[in-house]
């Protein structure tokens, strides 16, 4: 079998190539332009990050993907998913809606005059316009797979590396976060899903819970009842009843267990039902902290920024972005620099569980590009 390329370039910049110019000669040597046919659909996804957080994907490396789409006779749009839970509080709140995320995202420089094409939710208004793609995963049995994913040609997963709790956050949960509805990224967070304590439910009088459900799914007469054949596990009545009424008789617990496993599945269902040939993987190493994107604030750097890696191969490239942060420079000052060991350390279940359901590889050709 064939080892996949990663290819890399590194942070070291001159007037006649800058890191817009690196980022195109990585797509260049992925072959993206070449694959892209006249009339082609091609999505950018990337996450427009949170309002007050300032380290997310710049949307000028969107614009310069676009543009490259453009040229080669393709129709880019740039997308990102709905969040969970229901809401605009801090630190996660803002992305319960299409609209809700949207305005957000304008307000981080994401807007269509900005970045040259359309934006959107791939997964509709609520974060439920998905498609069911069944995998036999340990832990995951089907994949809410968000459907503009499934209507490209192409898809450029455009990532910000970088840590968050459970190790390295990159191409593979761009996916199997990022590209999933609500259910499956419920799966992740919360795998027990939504429990319901009726005794405890205020009844008719409040009913709060009936108008943030995308699926209305639920009734309330004397307590609450929840259609569970229709209920896509959003958290939204959750939020509500235990974060705003305080009634508690709609609970969701935010305490995933194995969650690298379960997004390299989602990753997985993703890929199975969009077709590997389709997708082409870039990863930003810039900015790097221990959180993710969709928090309220940029948490302070760990290390310098290392460059742009691309590959065909998520789990390669995933591979490759973290071996060089294992070893970059590090900020001695930042307050989280004692947790990167660790960090790394637990990353490694990504690539344990991907190698265990065969998606990608950990051995490939690695090439710097100057």
């Amino acid at each position: 079998m064939t080892k996949p390329t990663v290819y890399f370039s590194d942070r070291n910049t001159e007037s006649t190539n800058n890191m817009l110019d690196k980022l195109e000669r990585i797509c260049g040597e992925l072959g993206l332009p070449d694959a892209i046919g006249e009339g082609d659909r091609v999505m950018i996804k990337t996450h427009y990050g949170l309002v007050g957080n300032t380290n997310h994907v710049r949307p000028v490396f969107v614009r310069t993907v676009v543009d490259l789409v453009k040229r080669a006779g393709g129709i880019p749009f740039v997308a990102d998913t709905c969040g969970l839970g229901y809401g605009s509080e801090r630190p996660y709140g803002g992305r319960t809606t299409a609209p809700d995320y949207l305005m957000r995202a304008e307000m981080n420089g994401y807007a269509s005059s900005v970045v040259g094409a359309p934006l959107l939710l791939a997964d509709g208004y609520w974060g439920v316009d998905t498609y069911e793609e069944k995998i036999d995963g340990d832990f995951v049995d089907s994949v809410s797979v968000a459907a503009a994913a499934m209507n490209c040609d192409k898809i450029v997963v455009l990532s910000h590396a970088k840590f968050h709790h459970i190790g390295i956050a990159s191409a593979l949960k761009n996916m199997g976060v990022g590209m999933v509805g609500k259910k499956s990224k419920t799966a992740v967070h919360a795998p027990r899903g939504l429990e319901i304590l009726q005794e405890k439910c205020i009844g008719k009088d409040c009913s709060k819970c009936i108008p943030v459900c995308p699926t209305r799914c639920i009734t309330v007469e004397d307590t609450v009842s929840v259609d569970m054949s229709k209920c896509v596990q959003c958290g939204h009545c959750s939020s509500i009843c235990s974060g705003k009424v305080r009634a508690k008789a709609l609970k969701v617990a935010w305490t995933g267990d194995n969650m690298a496993e379960r997004i390299v599945e989602n990753a997985m269902g993703v890929i199975n039902a969009v077709g590997s040939e389709k997708i082409y993987y870039i990863n930003l190493a810039l900015d790097i902290s221990d959180m993710c994107d969709c928090v309220c604030y940029g948490a302070p750097l760990l290390m310098h920024d290392l460059g742009i890696f691309g590959s065909r191969d998520p789990t390669a490239i995933d591979h490759a972005t973290l071996k060089k942060m294992e070893t970059a420079h590090r900020n001695e000052v930042a307050a989280s620099i004692s947790k990167i060991d660790g960090l790394v350390q637990k990353s490694q279940a990504f690539f344990e569980h991907a190698l265990k359901v065969r998606l990608g590889a950990v051995e490939y050709d690695f090439i710097q590009i100057d």
